[in-house]
């Protein structure tokens, strides 16, 4: 069988993917300290004005070199097999830089996260080697105009040879733009079915257009994307497997690790202007801001609210672990699910609190 492969070199017509071999890494401690390097790497970038509105290409690239984005792969399949707790610091890790760089990286993490779940171990096998290289994967799975998200108009056909026929449009496909794959939610004609399909970025009939325009987290590429008679070949088909209870948490932690680190970013870069770049007020009596009492009471607020996203974000990784090492325990799915919640909660409140408070200094 010949299947239409993505690679990460250039694409004629498209933004140049190409990067070196990505770095294997072979600890968990490795892991934390590659994120670290890149975040410190595209921290610069992302406080360049001269860059906004910039499509995030070295950030990406950057990332997919560190090794970052191929924690996940199982050891059986020759990668890390990072614990959630780890791939979880990596996305705060990379979101205290640069949110939207890492909401691509979530957005990644959850993708390659269903691949590496199949049942076919074929199809593991075949993806593994890809996403070692630093290869990554996009979605499209959003729509507009139906009753709810999963009232799918993106209609994969069957063809006469056992391949299939994609035609259907996409919004909020974050990190299409520069991805090597895109994750597709499919409806099926036959029985009105649902599911994903996995197609290369560059398959002939997928269009992809960075016309995400936002405030706040601008470069995510969360833009359209248009399918016009696209071939999918039947390895890439849907695969049949029920989704099992916490098969949103793993989204949803990840989008906590998001917001939580883009809380301490957001905090970091608070805390620097007042020392740098900011005047006491005249009628204080100190010399420095940041020795002001009310200054010094508003920012212990806000190390407050943060260092309690931090706390809580960690301990639900560590129950989402517990409950991976025994998938059929219904208490401890149960555990994880609410310890997430919990998380994502506070790290909403925690993001937006800093967010939007810190002009009052």
């Amino acid at each position: 069988m010949t299947l239409h492969l993505a690679t990460t070199t250039a694409i004629a017509g498209l933004p140049d993917l190409s990067a070196a071999p990505a770095r294997r890494l072979a600890s968990e401690a490795e892991a934390i300290a590659a994120a670290h390097e890149v975040a410190a790497a595209i921290a610069p970038i992302t406080r360049d004005h001269d860059r906004e509105g910039e499509i995030p290409g070295e950030q990406l690239r950057l990332l997919s070199e560190s090794g970052v984005t191929a924690i996940a792969v199982p050891k059986e399949l020759g990668g890390l097999g990072a614990s959630i707790e780890t791939i979880v610091e990596t996305v705060r890790i990379i979101s205290t830089a640069d949110g939207g760089v890492g909401q691509i990286l979530q957005l990644h993490n959850v993708m390659i996260g269903g691949i590496l779940a199949s049942p076919d171990a074929a199809y593991r096998a075949f993806f593994a080697p890809r996403i070692l290289a630093g290869e990554r994967f996009g979605n499209a799975l959003a729509e507009v105009g139906g009753k709810n998200k999963l009232d799918l108009r993106t209609i994969l056909s069957p063809h006469d040879d056992g391949s299939y026929r994609l035609n259907g449009r996409k919004f909020y496909a974050t990190g299409s733009y520069l991805a090597h794959w895109l994750s597709v939610g499919v409806a099926t004609p036959e029985g009105g079915g649902r599911g994903n399909v996995i197609i290369p970025r560059d398959a002939p009939g997928l269009t992809v257009i960075d016309d995400w325009r936002a405030f706040g987290q601008r470069n995510t590429m969360s833009g359209t994307v248009i399918f016009e008679d696209v071939h999918v070949p039947a390895f890439f088909s849907p695969r049949g497997r029920k989704p099992a209870r916490t098969a949103l948490t793993r989204a949803q932690i990840l989008h906590a690790a998001i917001d939580t680190g883009i809380a301490r970013g957001a905090l970091t870069a608070a805390v620097d202007y007042l020392r740098n770049a900011s005047r006491a007020w005249i009628e204080s009596g100190e010399e420095r801001i940041v020795d002001e009492p009310h200054v010094i009471k508003q920012v212990g607020e806000f190390e407050n609210a943060v260092y309690a996203a931090e706390l809580l974000l960690r301990e639900a990784a560590r129950a989402f672990d517990r409950q991976l090492a025994d998938p059929d325990s219904e208490a401890l799915q149960t555990l994880a699910i609410l310890a997430v919640a919990h998380a994502r909660v506070q790290a909403d409140k925690a993001s937006l609190f800093v967010g939007a408070h810190i002009f009052d200094l």
